[in-house]
């Protein structure tokens, strides 16, 4: 049995890792700023803005997994929600990182979620990889700073995973929640040109993914984790049509629109780039969901 501290517990990707580790015997902690007395998980009180943490939820830690950070797709993109994306993922982990260093604690792994925004608010038909730099946008900028921070623990360590996570996909949660109620009354339709790329992944092979970071030897450093079937926009609001057994002939809507309602939050939705999970495979792991098809179905 291990003791893994996680941040972003009570999130979609948090709460199923938290049943997922709890299944397979081990003690979870969760950071939250309204702490619960549960028999199976323990809650611990954080504040990130009043820079305040339960310094007891470190003890006899050996495992930290930060999944925190406020949506990026959930609000306006003005200054101030930039600075709350940023802070949420960065200052967040710097709350730990003090704990981390002042106590000298030496864990046996941490895993740190990053975002395949790294590589850009782009369309392109390169196959980005880890050793690829990023770009000089807002996305790029949030996962630069989100990644340099966690290299403060290097050293406290025995090993640092991150990963860089495509659009998830899941049944209660996620990218679908939000693209459900049209698609389901047939009012489905791509966004822009839809040639732009959808890197996936479904929450199943996202979590398992992390469970396998925390103990398996074969995982260190920086992965997408992505599925590997390269979907563009419009391929993939034709099959969740399809899954929802619904028309799909809607014209796309057009970029002039998305950017009116959304401002620079458009480009989210009407940019992406192929990305590759050879580094995933070459680990040894095997995806349970490797066509979109079968993970929309497991979804819907």
């Amino acid at each position: 049995m291990a003791i893994i501290l996680i941040t972003g517990g009570t999130g979609l990707v948090g709460k199923a890792l938290t049943q997922q580790l709890l299944k397979s015997g081990h003690e979870v902690r969760i950071l939250s700023r309204n702490p619960k007395p549960s028999t199976s998980i323990k809650s611990f009180y954080w504040n990130i803005d009043t820079h305040e943490i339960d310094e007891t939820a470190f003890d006899n830690t050996e495992h930290i997994v930060h999944l925190a950070g406020e949506g990026i797709a959930d609000k306006r993109w003005t200054d101030k929600r930039k600075q709350q994306i940023i802070s949420s993922r960065v200052d967040s982990f710097k709350l730990l990182a003090n704990v981390i260093l002042k106590k000298n604690l030496q864990l046996k792994s941490v895993v740190g979620a990053s975002a395949i925004g790294f590589y850009g608010m782009q369309t392109s038909e390169t196959v980005f990889k880890e050793t690829d730099i990023p770009q000089k946008d807002f996305l790029s900028e949030v996962c630069t700073k989100w990644e340099n921070v966690y290299s403060s623990v290097l050293n406290n360590t025995d090993k640092l995973v991150i990963f860089r996570i495509g659009v998830v996909l899941a049944k209660n949660g996620g990218a679908l929640k939000k693209m459900a109620p049209l698609f389901k009354l047939g009012l489905g339709s791509a966004m822009g040109s839809g040639q732009q790329y959808m890197p996936w992944i479904h929450l199943d092979d996202l979590v398992a993914n992390v469970q396998e970071a925390l103990f398996n030897e074969s995982y260190n450093g920086t992965y997408n984790l992505v599925s590997a079937e390269h979907i563009t926009n419009k391929e993939f609001s034709k099959q969740l049509a399809s899954a929802y057994h619904k028309p799909f002939f809607t014209p796309s809507i057009p970029a002039f629109v998305l950017k009116l309602m959304l401002g620079d939050m458009a480009n989210i939705l009407l940019t992406g780039s192929k990305i590759s999970n050879q580094k995933l495979l070459n680990t040894g792991y095997t995806f349970k969901y490797t066509t979109l098809s079968t993970a929309l179905k497991a979804c819907v």
